[in-house]
């Protein structure tokens, strides 16, 4: 209450001061109260303003997340985060909203630059400059699209300022027009192999149960990513007509297991085991998922072209892929030998050892070995843990080794080409889902 007595002082000490050479006290008395109130409502209005734009931040927040909130039946997908400005091109007619107010109309040709100013994001687009916390691009028809990073995304586009001061970028789509744009990313059978369409399906399935798993954990401002750590997305455009078949003939159902959405799993090719999801991932999985053979007398998946691999790394390359992971100590300079020393069910490796001359064994579990001996094609990780390891020694010092492994992926749940196998040998997509999730069904999405 004082700094407001405080402004009303120095009003009235403006106001009298300033009029002195106008015979103030000539004036009508409803004038002169007229001429002070003007003087009092200036300094307190300056002060609601301050308030307000407080306020008016707090509501932008509230406004933002409202409109990242996606319907029942969409996904939101990260295209990208951590930048600190971003692009983006539009083909096609759109509604540009920031903030859940219509801000104008976007055309095609019309580019906007995105970069993060002062607690949000600035715009810049056509002459114009806005600041906000959300920005919805929403498109008129089903033709439009929004160019980003070299990929072309249909559906709504979500430029957003994040809690940790990042610019995240997301689609906002029908989960079904998602979908089209895994298939061709994570199990690409093309036109002209029909005979995998049954195999299509059954991966069309695993995928949306996956995206449907995403999507229940709520998340604020997205729910699944477009990269390996959930499901490769492409975007739109990329899909074959095979991938669309799939998809349409297979919309709203989802694996389920006693009632609720089943944890999905699915890698390249098992090398014919298929693993227990205890020994790669952390947590209990329902027991549908378990260590078997793929096939009978012979795999299924072999024919994958990494059904049957080989890596080799001299001393010198081993001893370098262990200093990248910072696993060496300054006494281990020369290894004696590698051998694994305890292997799972299925055949692969659980434990592996290394030992050295004069300084004490570094031991590698199941979940560091295939991190540890990177590919020396692509330097990714290591196929799969499936292998045997064959050694040149000399003068008690390891020379080389190699590995000698089968399949591709951690082995867990559906093995994508041993399902291509089976399609082609005839099986449904339910049979093929029965295989590899046994005692799961097909249900629908509420």
């Amino acid at each position: 209450m004082g700094k407001y007595q405080s402004n009303v002082q120095i009003v009235f000490v403006f106001t009298f001061s300033s009029f002195q050479k106008f015979s103030f006290s000539h004036l009508k008395y409803p004038f002169q109260i007229s001429i002070i109130c003007f003087f009092i409502f200036g300094i307190y209005s300056c002060t609601a303003t301050k308030r307000n734009s407080a306020e008016t931040k707090s509501e932008s927040l509230k406004r933002g997340y409202k409109i990242v909130a996606n319907e029942k039946n969409q996904i939101r997908v990260l295209l990208s985060e951590e930048q600190k400005s971003v692009s983006l091109a539009v083909q096609g007619a759109y509604n540009f909203i920031s903030d859940n107010q219509e801000t104008g109309k976007l055309k095609k040709g019309d580019i906007l630059n995105f970069q993060i100013n002062s607690g949000g994001v600035n715009v810049k687009f056509n002459s114009r400059e806005i600041d906000g916390i959300t920005f919805l691009l929403q498109p008129v028809d089903s033709e439009s699209a929004i160019l980003f990073s070299g990929k072309k995304y249909s559906g709504d586009v979500l430029v957003v300022y994040s809690d940790n001061n990042k610019i995240f970028v997301i689609n906002r789509l029908a989960v079904d027009d998602y979908l089209l744009g895994v298939l061709p990313a994570e199990m690409a059978v093309k036109f002209n192999q029909p005979k995998r369409f049954e195999a299509l399906k059954a991966f069309a399935i695993c995928a949306r149960t996956f995206a449907e798993m995403k999507k229940a954990k709520g998340n604020t401002y997205f729910d699944i990513t477009d990269d390996v750590r959930d499901q490769v997305f492409l975007g739109s455009g990329s899909f074959t007509e095979l991938d669309k078949n799939a998809v349409t003939e297979t919309s709203h159902e989802v694996l389920k297991f006693r009632e609720k959405l089943a944890e999905v799993f699915y890698h390249s090719a098992c090398g014919g085991m298929l693993e227990n999801p205890a020994n790669v991932f952390s947590g209990k999985v329902d027991d549908y998922l378990v260590t078997k053979k793929d096939g009978d007398e012979n795999p299924n998946c072999e024919i994958s072209p990494t059904f049957n691999w080989k890596e080799s790394y001299t001393q010198s390359d081993l001893l370098k892929l262990l200093k990248a992971k910072n696993l060496l100590s300054k006494k281990q300079r020369v290894i004696k030998d590698i051998e694994i020393s305890d292997v799972f069910t299925s055949g692969r490796v659980k434990e592996l050892r290394i030992s050295f001359n004069g300084a004490e064994d570094i031991v590698l579990k199941a979940t560091e070995v295939r991190n540890v001996f990177t590919r020396k094609d692509t330097k990714g990780i290591l196929r799969s843990s499936l292998f045997t390891i064959s050694k040149e020694l000399a003068k008690g010092e390891l020379k080389k080794i190699i590995l000698s492994g089968k399949g591709s992926g951690h082995g867990v749940g559906m093995c994508q080409w041993g399902a291509m196998n089976l399609s082609t040998k005839g099986k449904s997509y339910n049979e093929i889902l029965d295989f590899y999730f046994l005692g799961c069904t097909i249900g629908k999405t509420e």
